[in-house]
């Protein structure tokens, strides 16, 4: 019989064992480079990849499913904080269909640790917010599943025409 608890044995036991805290881990393939971070603070390695903590300067936003099977799921991820070279390389590269993926990640007050993914799909169009100064600048990207795909109106339409301007030979 299959489990439809959406964590593996090993996050259960570690919460079960109390003492422990919790992270959220993100992994973003952007076009210059992938980025590996984490909420909380120093190196964290997942799967032989380290991921640097960005403390406070990180937040993840709540993401709600729907009981209805077709519904997509998305979640924003905010990095505040930010050199604005930093930021115009993002906007000039853009992340759009990019893949994207978030964890939860308990550590145990002993140092094991254990992490579920919790969405794997393509980033949205990341959102910059200028605020003037390091300080003050972030950049939001928006993580969303598969589903996400199928709400999204194509550009393909199944005419004679269309099927020629894509195989002229044909």
């Amino acid at each position: 019989m299959t489990s439809v608890f959406p964590f593996s044995q090993s996050v259960v036991d570690i919460i079960a064992g109390g003492n422990f805290m919790v992270v959220y881990a993100a992994q973003l393939a952007f076009k210059t480079g992938t980025v590996y971070a984490h909420t909380g603070t120093g190196q964290l390695i997942l799967d032989g990849q380290t991921y640097d903590g960005v403390g406070s300067f990180g937040e993840v936003g709540s993401s709600q499913e729907t009981e209805e099977s077709g519904s997509s799921l998305s979640v924003s991820l905010t990095l505040s904080g930010i050199d604005s070279s930093v930021m115009a390389e993002t906007n000039l590269n853009g992340c759009r269909g990019r893949p994207g993926k978030l964890m939860f990640v308990v550590v145990a007050e002993d140092g094991r640790y254990a992490a579920d993914t919790l969405l794997s799909g393509r980033m949205d169009a990341a959102q910059m917010s200028f605020g003037g100064n390091a300080d003050t600048n972030s950049i939001t990207v928006t993580i969303v599943d598969r589903m996400a795909e199928w709400d999204r109106t194509g550009t393909e339409r199944w005419t004679d025409e269309n099927h020629r301007a894509r195989h002229g030979d044909d």
